[in-house]
């Protein structure tokens, strides 16, 4: 509540100081607009004179030099007397023939003002008036401008220029900063140097553009004044708040925030405004100090309560600690006496001085003739070196309350008995440092139920590593049984697949005894007819014979070596496969069984596809694919044999960003019922009426595809569901092997 009557108190004596103030700066404000306008508007009739004088009108109608220097003589005259900043005379055209200046680096002799609107206002017969930032001088002015007659023509236009900045000088005062503003709200004239040319309001795109294009601030940049704080005052005044950049006294810039009390009177006469900023930084200080010395009275009157209530409490407090003193001097007392742990206390030369009744009942023996007794005489650290250990005890707790601990016995020489007793303990050592005097306070703590936990917890361990041991024996047994069972595993595979093999060799045998009698019969034909040849001394047919005879070599050759590579046994490894070599082996091996049953075989065009696979079981899989088809066609009694192979485009997996490609084997057999679906590739199943074969050849070559990363599917096909070539067939049999693709 103080700090809002503080606050509140401040701002009405600051609103009330502002107040006082304003009504003193609105009469300031008052006779500086006065002012600027009497200084302003006291040349606006010197044009007219000039324009009414005899040697201005000749010399804007015959130009005679006589005339014109005297003119400019004249004009200069004029403008020393009067004080005018320049007066000049222009031709009809816009370009200058005389002027006040005409004897100065920035004469406006033969410049071109045809641009600027007094001329304009003055040609068309008018009094002109204007102000800009002189494109000559580069000083600001105010012109003043009339039309130069000869009878009822305008023959030329006199010119008056009043620098604003001769009067500047004049106006300034410490009490407060003015601003000239134009139209557009920009300070043509201030107290400020620093303040030209910016705004106080932000100007618009539209404004700029066109206060560029008319040039009356040449090429000259325009900012806003940096008012970083606004409010409203009343109805005539605002409080700005503009940051300022001053120099310390170490001449380093500093950023301030200065606040101004902002007053505005418009000049109608000259379209311009006035306004005053006026610094209320004594105001706000004055307030700052009534603040600080209302604040400072209610601190110490805060202080000088406090001190009161503290003195009470603490009074209160000192009764209460003697009371809580008495308490826990009883209190701890209680616990020493109490607590399960011995404690004895050392003086500065490590002798006991002091024990706790749990020190007589953790060695079941009195201790009051060691008092005095050195601590050593008490206690035995576990180590090679007691004494020195001790020692480094008490070394190490050097520094206040550093606690070291160690393990050890306590023993009692009993002259009466005779005899050592020892018990065995953890010891904590803590250094106190009295205001007058060093202690140490020494805690024991009984170890021997530890101690046979821990003998416990050593047996237990050790018969724990055993029994591991053991475990792990037994299950390294049972590791090699199971490796060698895998092994088993692996060759009775092999030897199955084997068999497999030969099973398909041996139905093959009559295709291949016919596939090597054709050429042996050829071969033998070719022979006797190259001994003729001979006989008759005719040369090139009995070399024609024998290279027929070597042609048929090779082609024996290569159908023993392609059944010696199917028969063949080994370790397997999977690789880039060519569909075409594996299609093309499979094709001869059955080919000779194919002719035989007289069936159509549909082969397809084969580019570049690949596999990751093995060649020769992959030759298997489609050996016993084939020849379970040909089984099935033959059994079959539709007029219609034939057997396709397929293979279809590589198929994208997204999840595992892998390619499968799929060889689909069809048939034109009786296809299979729902039974024979389920069972088909499980081990020693046959489905055959005549129980031909030993019913795994479907289940290897599913062991081998799942071996290769793929899959293996059958299913019924019915009329025309694959192929074009199947119209006339009711249904069928097909069966999809799936591969990685490479």
């Amino acid at each position: 509540m103080s700090l809002v009557l503080m606050w509140k108190g401040g701002e009405i004596l600051k609103q009330k100081q502002i107040e006082n103030l304003k009504q003193s700066s609105s009469a300031e404000l008052v006779q500086l607009t006065k002012v600027i306008v009497s200084a302003i508007e006291k040349y606006q009739h010197m044009p007219t004179l000039l324009a009414s004088n005899s040697r201005v009108i000749r010399v804007l109608e015959h130009g005679r030099a006589y005339d014109i220097r005297q003119l400019n003589a004249e004009l200069e005259q004029i403008s020393r007397i009067t004080e005018a900043s320049e007066s000049y005379i222009i031709s009809p055209s816009g370009v200058t023939i005389a002027a006040s200046n005409y004897d100065q680096e920035t004469s406006f002799i033969g410049k071109d003002f045809s641009f600027r609107p007094y001329f304009k206002q003055a040609m068309s017969g008018l009094s002109g008036r204007y102000y800009a930032l002189g494109t000559t001088t580069n000083r600001r002015g105010y012109y003043f401008s009339y039309p130069v007659r000869n009878g009822h023509d305008i023959i030329g236009v006199a010119v008056v220029k009043v620098d604003l900045s001769q009067f500047e000088s004049r106006l300034k005062n410490n009490k407060f900063n003015f601003l000239l503003l134009d139209p557009d709200g920009i300070v043509f004239s201030s107290s400020r140097r620093e303040w030209l040319y910016k705004t106080i309001n932000q100007l618009t795109h539209e404004e700029l553009q066109r206060i560029v294009q008319s040039r009356r601030y040449k090429t000259q940049a325009f900012e806003k004044l940096p008012i970083v704080a606004e409010e409203s005052f009343d109805e005539d005044a605002h409080l700005l708040q503009l940051l300022e950049i001053s120099i310390d006294l170490k001449g380093e810039e500093k950023i301030d925030r200065i606040s101004y009390l902002h007053l505005s009177s418009s000049i109608y006469s000259l379209g311009f405004k006035v306004d005053l900023l006026i610094p209320i930084t004594l105001i706000e200080e004055e307030v700052a100090l009534w603040r600080t010395i209302f604040m400072a009275c209610l601190l110490i009157l805060i202080l000088v309560l406090i001190t009161a209530r503290l003195r009470r409490r603490m009074l209160s407090e000192r009764s209460q600690a003697l009371e809580m003193s008495r308490h826990n001097q009883a209190y701890i007392r209680e616990i020493i006496t109490n607590t399960q742990a011995g404690l004895i206390t050392l003086d500065e030369e490590q002798k006991i001085e002091s024990y706790n009744p749990a020190m007589e009942t953790l060695i079941d023996h009195p201790l009051t003739d060691l008092i005095g007794m050195p601590f050593s005489d008490l206690y035995t650290p576990i180590s090679d070196d007691p004494e020195g250990q001790s020692k480094a005890l008490f070394s190490e707790v050097s520094a206040p309350f550093i606690v070291t601990a160690s393990e050890g016995f306590l023993h009692l020489n009993s002259q009466a008995q005779r005899h050592k007793q020892q018990v065995a303990v953890e010891m904590t050592l803590c250094k106190m440092n009295l205001p007058n005097s060093l202690k140490y306070l020494v805690t024991f703590h009984d170890m021997t139920e530890r101690k046979q936990y821990e003998q416990e917890l050593m047996h237990a361990r050790n018969a724990l590593e055993h029994r591991v041991v053991e475990r792990t024996s037994e299950l390294e047994l049972a590791n090699q049984r199971l490796r060698d069972e895998i092994q088993h595993h692996k060759e009775t595979q092999q030897e199955l697949i084997q068999t497999a093999k030969l099973a398909v060799l041996g139905q093959l045998s009559a295709g291949i005894n016919h596939e090597l009698n054709q050429p042996l019969t050829a071969m033998r034909a070719f022979a006797e007819n190259g001994l003729t040849f001979i006989a008759r001394e005719n040369i090139t047919q009995a070399q024609g014979n024998l290279n027929k005879i070597v042609n048929l070599c090779g082609h024996m050759s290569d159908i023993i070596s392609r059944f010696k590579v199917f028969a063949r046994k080994g370790n397997f490894q999977h690789s880039a496969v060519s569909l075409d070599t594996v299609i093309q082996g499979a094709m001869t091996i059955m080919m000779q069984r194919i002719k035989d049953a007289e069936i159509e075989c549909i082969l397809p065009e084969i580019n570049a596809e690949k596999v990751i696979g093995d060649v020769v079981l992959l030759e298997q899989v489609l050996v016993n694919l084939i020849a379970n088809a040909i089984d099935a066609i033959m059994e079959s009694d539709h007029n219609q044999k034939r057997i396709e192979i397929k293979i279809d485009q590589p198929v994208n997996d997204l999840d595992k960003q892998d390619s499968w490609l799929t060889i689909r084997i069809l048939d034109s057999g009786n296809g299979m019922d729902d039974v024979v679906l389920a069972s088909l590739f499980e081990p020693f199943f046959t489905s055959k009426s005549d129980s031909v074969g030993l019913g795994l050849g479907l289940s290897i070559s599913q062991r081998i595809v799942e071996s290769m990363g793929g899959t293996i599917s059958a299913a019924n096909i019915t009329q025309g569901e694959h192929s074009e070539c199947y119209k006339d067939v009711n249904i069928g049999a097909e069966f999809s092997v799936t591969l990685k693709a490479v």
